[in-house]
């Protein structure tokens, strides 16, 4: 048993002893339970993490809390009495951190669509605030509370844990709770978008998508190494499907079009969030997807802002990329990092539908998604290895170039290679250079004949014959059946993706 899971079943005892939950844990099978949750059948379950309101906001996290307040300045001399509220006020809304190697002073503002979100300001600017309030011990409020003592202070620096007890005393936690709590209710209208819409049916894609969701909330500080693509016409629901997940995450979830916010240089986007929904995105240029892969799989992330020194972050932020476009990935015969999705049109642009999800969203669908995640059973599922579906064999046929569609013109013939049993070498690496002529790919005779000889390899064909004698190599060509079976191996993707 590990830590997370004594934690958590710590957590829900302790509830469950002061009458928040029903001694009963249970825990949703995807094999074998109803995936229809309704009323009584999923009990309010908690989190391993506690919720904005649990965790006393930004402001609290290593505050002095409970402890008695410093009654006297750095220099000894006491505080006036009716300056201590105002000091003690200062430092639920504010905190002075080190933050890649600087003074900043962290506090936060309101956002209409993400809740409270954090704010950093230099101890400069933050003393201009209060230049047109009541000065303490006369001098300028905001310089007041940098001079005293007992400030909330975090020299140790910053961090995103979405375990609280897993952070230093001395550091400052960027987690800011949940949004909401969970609910007990109804939750098939989100289901239902999701299986019979998102999934369009296909019951693995289903199964893995809502262990990936449930895996957030249950394991957010565990990182998946598989994104979600979705790609379909106008009005399928795509957002629709992210839309309640941002509002429990709140400022750990974000919205971005496109995705040169998460690509880009300045990669702020990622810092302290689980979950991004790009739409509207392109993955086929190379760029941007070689630095899309780091996000996607890698556990840490190195966080460059404006001003700051470069500092490596834990990554704990799930992607969900969103997009109209037929092609969106530039994706390698080997890739396995994306569950590709193609929603099905359906219920496109058809506004009866759509109403009454957006119902069930906006009457607390978030809270009761929650709910229903948090008892989700993930005791047998893989985050790191998602179905291959259609969508992802698609991406990668669609991008194979050079030698690999070559060959795959050649095999999906009625008869590959002409009907020929032998092919010589020379003729092979021959018709390879006339076909990346015609198709406009640059590649040299040695280049062509290192493509070819290693793609046969891969094939588990061999060459046979010697170059200075006869009609020197050669290759032996098995039967159609054998070709698919070996290039559909070589692929990585199933033998009909490529019969006829």
């Amino acid at each position: 048993m590990d830590a997370a899971h004594e934690f958590r079943t710590e957590l829900l005892e302790n509830l469950a002893e002061q009458g928040e939950l029903p001694q009963r844990k249970p825990k949703i099978n995807l094999d074998s339970d109803p995936v229809k949750p309704v009323g009584d059948t999923a009990p309010a379950a908690r989190q391993t993490w506690p919720s904005s309101n649990e965790i006393a906001g930004m402001y609290k996290v290593g505050a002095k809390g409970n402890q008695e307040l410093v009654k006297a300045w750095a220099n000894g001399s006491p505080i006036h009495e009716d300056d201590l509220p105002e000091l003690a006020t200062m430092n639920e809304l504010y905190c002075h951190a080190l933050v890649g190697g600087k003074n900043v002073i962290v506090g936060q503002r309101f956002c209409q669509v993400q809740g409270n979100v954090l704010t950093f300001e230099s101890p400069a600017e933050f003393k201009k605030k209060f230049l047109h309030i009541k000065k303490i011990n006369g001098i300028n409020r905001g310089q007041a509370f940098l001079e005293w003592p007992g400030k909330n202070f975090k020299p140790g620096g910053t961090g995103f844990f979405p375990d609280p007890k897993k952070c230093p005393p001395d550091a400052l936690n960027f987690y800011r709770g949940l949004q909401v709590k969970p609910m007990a209710g109804d939750v098939s209208p989100y289901l239902d978008h999701i299986k019979h819409v998102i999934c369009a049916g296909h019951e693995p894609s289903y199964r893995y998508l809502i262990g990936w969701m449930a895996h957030l909330f249950q394991k957010p500080d565990e990182k998946p190494s598989v994104a979600i693509v979705l790609k379909s016409v106008e009005g399928t629901g795509k957002g629709t499907m992210a839309e309640p997940l941002l509002r429990i995450l709140g400022p750990h979830g974000n919205k971005t079009n496109g995705a040169y916010a998460i690509a880009g240089r300045f990669n702020g986007t990622v810092a302290n969030r689980l979950l991004i929904f790009a739409d509207e995105v392109d993955l086929t240029d190379k760029h941007v997807a070689d630095r899309l892969k780091g996000i996607v799989s890698e556990t840490t992330v190195n966080m460059e802002r404006k001003g700051l020194e470069i500092e490596p972050l834990p990554n704990y932020c799930r992607l969900i990329f969103a997009s109209n476009h037929s092609r969106v990935l530039s994706a390698g015969i080997r890739e396995r990092r994306y569950l590709v999705l193609e929603p099905s049109d359906r219920f496109a642009q058809n506004p009866d539908y759509f109403k009454r999800l957006w119902r069930w969203i906006n009457t607390n669908g978030p809270a009761r998604l929650l709910n229903y995640l948090l008892i989700v059973d993930l005791s047998d599922f893989d985050p790191y290895r998602c179905p291959q579906t259609p969508g992802l064999i698609a991406e990668k046929l669609g991008n194979l170039s050079g030698v690999n569609q070559f060959f795959y013109n050649k095999i999906t013939e009625q008869e590959p290679f002409g009907g020929r049993a032998r092919i010589p070498a020379t003729e092979l690496v021959d018709d390879f250079m006339a076909w990346s002529v015609e198709h406009e790919q640059k590649v040299t005779k040695p280049a062509a004949r290192s493509c070819i000889g290693q793609t046969m390899l891969k094939l588990g064909i061999d060459v046979h014959g010697r170059s200075d004698r006869g009609d020197g190599k050669y290759y032996e060509l098995p039967e159609r059946a054998v070709l698919v079976q070996q290039f559909a191996k070589m692929l990585d993707i199933p033998e009909e993706a490529i019969e006829l």
